[in-house]
């Protein structure tokens, strides 16, 4: 039974991967902070665990989804979908700084550059 368990995973990891490299292809021309916003998201989908049964642990997303269509309690789903809510809010932001960052640095690059380029005509 572990090793079944354990085939699942990696089934649904690599099936969740393929389709994460499919995506960020399609998304090429999002701006940056956008594409890492939604690839955060992805990986937070793909990567938080929660509960089936005291022993077992599933991807939050299809354990919500098959606890809301069976018509478990509101707050049994609602508790085991809290980590994954709190991980898509935060992948958000995260994305956005991740961005941010990376356009700080490369204007930094660009003003370093225009500087040397400055002295170089200066003193030849």
């Amino acid at each position: 039974m572990d090793s079944l368990v354990l085939l699942s995973w990696l089934a649904y990891l690599l099936c969740g991967f393929l389709l994460l490299l499919a995506s960020w292809k399609l998304l090429y021309w999002l701006p940056f902070s956008l594409k890492c916003s939604i690839f955060l998201s992805q990986l937070a989908i793909l990567a938080i665990p929660a509960p089936v049964i005291e022993t077992a642990l599933a991807p939050a997303f299809i354990v919500v989804i098959l606890d809301i269509l069976s018509g478990v309690p509101t707050s049994v789903w609602v508790e085991k979908a809290l980590p994954l809510f709190l991980a898509l809010i935060a992948a958000w932001p995260l994305g956005f700084a991740w961005g941010w960052v990376k356009r700080m640095k490369e204007a930094n690059q660009s003003t370093q550059q225009a500087a040397e380029k400055e002295e170089s005509d200066v003193n030849p």
